[in-house]
């Protein structure tokens, strides 16, 4: 019987690999005093509960803080997020649209805050219809919900979304050979109608 083991070697900090750096993130403000409210929430929160938010956060102003616009896609800011809630303030500019989407698993309150975003619906056997969202009436996405918006005035449109739980997945909508096709998508994903 050998009496020799081999024993593993350790290596030293500089051997050993580098742990990948993440990346930087968004450079998002702190959340501000007055929407601490949303660090309290401690459960999955329905559509008109989340417009009640996002149209709290519209009233407060602090919306503002978190705007970025792009020329060339809809560009979004995350206000917030936990286990139970992310908060998103969405520009818009002439031409941009999200195409037609669902929310995977997630309920939806809008609430706008600057301008005016359309929002689109399918029907079945009919014409899609529409209606203009302004500032100061939310409007709801409860489980299930579909729909596609665009801009419709002011340079940019701002508006805020709540989505619970968390908005992993998004449904995008294509047409695919005169077949409508859902493609399953990240949550932060850009929309866009192609």
């Amino acid at each position: 019987m050998s009496t020799d083991s081999e024993v593993p070697v350790s290596t030293s900090a500089a051997q050993r690999p580098a742990w990948p750096t993440p990346e930087p993130p968004w450079p998002f403000p702190d959340l501000p005093a007055e929407l601490g409210f949303l660090a309290d929430i401690d459960r999955q929160v329905h559509a008109p509960e989340l417009g009640q938010i996002s149209t709290r956060i519209v009233e407060s102003g602090l919306w503002r803080d978190y705007v970025a616009v792009c020329e060339d896609y809809r560009d979004y800011r995350l206000v917030f997020e936990s286990d139970y809630i992310d908060v998103w303030v969405l520009s818009w500019l002439p031409g941009q649209e999200t195409g037609f989407h669902d929310h995977d698993i997630s309920e939806v309150g809008i609430c706008v805050a600057e301008g005016a975003i359309r929002e689109h619906h399918m029907h079945v056997h009919q014409p899609d219809s529409s209606h203009v969202l302004r500032p100061g009436r939310p409007q709801e996405g409860p489980f299930g919900y579909i729909h596609r918006v665009e801009h419709f005035e002011g340079e940019p449109a701002v508006s805020v979304h709540s989505y619970s739980p968390p908005l992993a997945w998004v449904g995008q909508y294509r047409e695919n050979g005169g077949q409508m096709v859902r493609l399953k998508q990240p949550g932060r994903t850009r929309l866009s109608p192609n």
